[in-house]
């Protein structure tokens, strides 16, 4: 009885990814990772990465007093896995720098991923975008 009970408590915990070695979103580790900053009023070029690799696309602003923040349109989440949250990455000190956000994707599997930004006002149901970028990433093997 006891045996068919941690036997069940075990199944479940695995089923949910709670027991040891069932983790179902492992860390990443890329080998090597590429930054690529976009910028609304130009046309990204398409790049191509390897496999076990990331990319980190880096966008301009927003300025705080906007209420503007950039979310993710579109990713083929097949082939690119964001690896966090955008994040604002505050100016720096140095003359002429501004406020960014950022985030990365790990390279699951070969493929072509098209991935699309929007800056929008979050609390609005139906937000307009002020500004958008596009970037097509190929994960080749």
């Amino acid at each position: 009885m006891i045996t068919i009970r941690l036997s069940l408590l075990l199944c479940s915990a695995a089923l949910l990814g709670l027991a040891p070695g069932c983790d179902s979103n492992p860390n990443r580790v890329p080998r090597t990772t590429q930054t690529v900053s976009l910028s609304p009023d130009r046309a990204a070029q398409s790049v191509t990465i390897p496999l076990v690799s990331a990319i980190r696309v880096v966008l301009p602003g927003p300025e705080p007093w906007t209420n503007l923040a950039w979310e993710i349109g579109s990713n083929n989440t097949r082939v690119l896995e964001q690896m966090g949250p955008l994040r604002v990455v505050p100016a720096s000190a140095a003359p002429g720098s501004a406020q960014t956000t950022a985030t990365s994707f790990y390279a699951l599997k070969p493929g072509r991923s098209v991935l699309r930004f929007f800056l929008v006002r979050p609390n609005e149901s139906e937000a307009v975008p002020a500004a958008s970028c596009t970037l097509t990433v190929v994960v080749e093997d």
